[in-house]
């Protein structure tokens, strides 16, 4: 979904960078190691993919994108395309490294380990609201961490119009970054993209989840390995409970078994949604995990299984990471589920 019914930006509170506490680098238990050099090279592909010459010109466009934000005029935020760019250089860069953090934790990993039944056909990832790219960054992160070998197809689905974005972000991941001429023999040799464009592709569909017919969700879901819903569902909620519901139901049945489900959001009060509202009206608040549940486990008749439930967690900041503009620490919650049977645990 899209920015447009998106927190991204507004929905964790701004962190130090760097934390004096940050220390990520270490290879967790279970999971593949997310090793500075990573996050560093995830950096510095958004440099790349979006450079403003003009420090003080971007500064004023994030300014004016936040202040939209704030102002929850999200059609304003993303109506220009170089509040896109800053946006994606400001906001997703760091987003990025929490995502790929996620993807990259032992929790996830059956779900790129697992053989695919035909492995010279492309494996196919959708995230709703991922136009902002740090969904396709993440994911290019695993496809280079786990050697996968099969190609990664990522379909970013969103209601603003990212496509110049990703372009220009599937671009800097897939080619190398550009050496002086006096470069050394042996840094020439080790310069290689983040991943080989042979391996990965991004495909964009410029979309409102909530209004998209039944046909062409098949198109967008089907069969996909693994669809995302990152800092967006909680929004979706607040814009429709009911078309949120109905949507959430149409994916169950266009998923094949199997597939996984992962959604992340703002954790505790920030994913609280709202029905009912003026002075006779009784206001209650239900937690987007609870509707999240209710939908998918009660309403879906046990069609999904869940594997992990946090509340909170977090993706701090390393002092050395190096980036032109203040990045933020990540704070969310997770929820990943998967396609089963009925009744089938």
């Amino acid at each position: 979904m899209a920015p447009a019914r998106k927190q991204r930006g507004g929905s964790t509170k701004s962190a130090q960078f760097p934390p004096k506490d940050a220390n990520i680098a270490q290879k967790r238990p279970g999971s593949v190691a997310f090793p500075i050099e990573l996050q560093q090279l995830i950096l510095d592909v958004f440099r790349r993919a979006f450079p403003f010459d003009d420090q003080s010109e971007v500064q004023k466009h994030i300014q004016e994108v936040k202040g939209h934000l704030f102002q929850r005029d999200f059609i304003s935020a993303f109506a220009k395309q170089a509040y896109l760019d800053a946006y994606a250089l400001r906001w997703s860069a760091s987003r990025a490294l929490g995502y790929s953090d996620i993807l990259l934790h032992h929790d996830l990993q059956q779900i790129w380990l697992a053989k695919t039944v035909d492995s010279t056909s492309a494996t196919r990832v959708a995230c709703i609201g991922g136009g902002g790219g740090a969904e396709v960054a993440a994911c290019a992160a695993a496809a280079r961490s786990y050697s996968l070998s099969f190609k990664l197809e990522v379909h970013a689905i969103d209601i603003a119009d990212w496509s110049s974005c990703l372009t220009k972000l599937e671009h800097a991941i897939c080619t190398p970054s550009q050496l002086s001429p006096y470069a050394s023999e042996s840094a020439k040799a080790t310069n290689k993209p983040l991943v080989p464009n042979d391996q990965f592709a991004v495909r964009f569909s410029q979309r409102d989840i909530l209004a998209v017919e039944e046909g062409e969700l098949r198109d967008i879901l089907g069969g996909v390995r693994l669809c995302t819903i990152m800092f967006t569902l909680n929004e979706l909620f607040t814009t429709s409970i009911s078309r949120t519901t109905a949507f959430l139901l149409a994916l169950t049945d266009t998923m094949q078994l199997g597939s996984w489900l992962l959604v992340v959001d703002s954790p505790g009060s920030y994913s609280e949604v709202k029905l009912g509202q003026g002075m006779e009206a009784k206001t209650r608040k239900y937690p987007m995990q609870w509707l999240l549940d209710h939908t998918l486990q009660q309403v879906a008749q046990s069609k999904w299984k869940k594997h992990v439930s946090d509340d909170s967690r977090w993706f701090r900041l390393d002092s050395s990471l190096k980036y032109p503009m203040e990045l933020e620490n990540m704070r969310y919650q997770i929820h990943l589920y998967q396609r089963v049977e009925e009744g089938v645990f």
